[in-house]
């Protein structure tokens, strides 16, 4: 028995992720190093809910229930959906940069069936990990481009209504994809009173929150700020047009899209609770640019502190 019992342990010190799940419910579905990131796919056998994971069990780059695949399962990813209020028409042309399970583009697509949407994924492994793991279907109308998201932005040809900034690795976004230059490139890429909303994880996870806020507000002139009440996240929403959005008016036009499009989240209840950026101002945070890398950047907040 006791011979068992160190077998047992060396086996898992040697293998220490072999068919194991972190939490006693949780089934391991899939695993891989892929060229960007470590990717696992956990069912919840209890919560019958289906999550795409890295390395840190509290982190999930998108889930969805599994006995209601066509619903959304996060807060941030509901959230996101709130921008639509800011447009003065119906989206033709939508790009989602990132792609994770796929939830947000196959739900957009379901509410706007006439959307063109285009998906840059820069990882090769998710668009068969969406397809097999969680309903992500590819149509003449939803294409996956495996592409970095910068690159596939400054060669884009065409212009959108709506782009969607959700290209998590682990749980942070790569920093190229945070900078005003990008962002430049993004706003050049929007249609007129075109709109890009970002998922920007919580300022606890975040060390460079503040000063991704300055940069959007340096980027464009109209910049909102939805948190969230469950996850934390925020959402960033701004907008190419120079006209400010009247809050009565998105309000309402939350409410009329839920009810004509048949939405099962709130949005009227999102746009209720965005506030404009300028109640966020830090003098001190520091644009972040191409030339100004992470590390160039936490040694300025150390210096600032002392």
């Amino acid at each position: 028995m006791v011979k068992i019992c160190y077998l047992l342990v060396f086996y898992c010190v040697l293998f220490p992720s072999s068919g194991f799940a972190s939490g006693s419910s949780e089934k391991l579905l899939f695993e891989k190093n892929s060229l960007y990131q470590y990717i696992a796919v956990i069912e919840d056998t209890v919560k019958k809910e289906r999550y795409v994971r890295n390395q840190k069990k509290e982190y999930a780059q998108g889930g969805i229930y599994v006995n209601a695949p066509e619903k959304l399962l996060y807060e941030f990813t509901q959230m996101g959906f709130v921008a639509l209020a800011f447009m003065e028409r119906d989206p033709q042309d939508a790009l989602f940069v990132g792609l994770g399970a796929g939830a947000m583009p196959r739900y957009f697509s379901s509410h706007y069936p006439k959307a063109n949407i285009d998906i840059a994924e820069i990882d090769p492994d998710m668009p068969a990990v969406a397809r097999k793991y969680f309903h992500f279907r590819e149509t003449d109308r939803m294409k996956v481009h495996v592409d970095d998201g910068r690159l596939f932005v400054k060669r884009a040809r065409k212009k959108y209504d709506l782009i969607v900034l959700d290209a998590y690795q682990n749980d942070y976004i790569p920093f190229h994809l945070t900078t005003l230059e990008f962002l430049k490139e993004v706003k050049s890429r929007l249609k007129e009173e075109g709109v890009v909303v970002s998922n920007i994880t919580s300022t606890f996870r975040n060390k460079f929150f503040d000063s991704m806020v300055m940069t959007y507000k340096k980027a464009f002139s109209n910049f909102y700020i939805l948190k969230g009440k469950k996850s934390g996240n925020f959402i960033f929403i701004a907008t190419a047009g120079g006209k400010i959005k009247d809050k009565s008016n998105v309000e309402a036009k939350a409410r009329k899209i839920q009810s004509d499009r048949k939405m099962d989240i709130d949005l009227e209840d999102f746009a209720a609770r965005y506030e404009t950026a300028d109640s966020y101002e830090w003098d001190r945070a520091k644009i972040l640019t191409d030339d100004f890398a992470p590390v160039n950047l936490y040694q300025h907040q150390k210096s600032g502190a002392q």
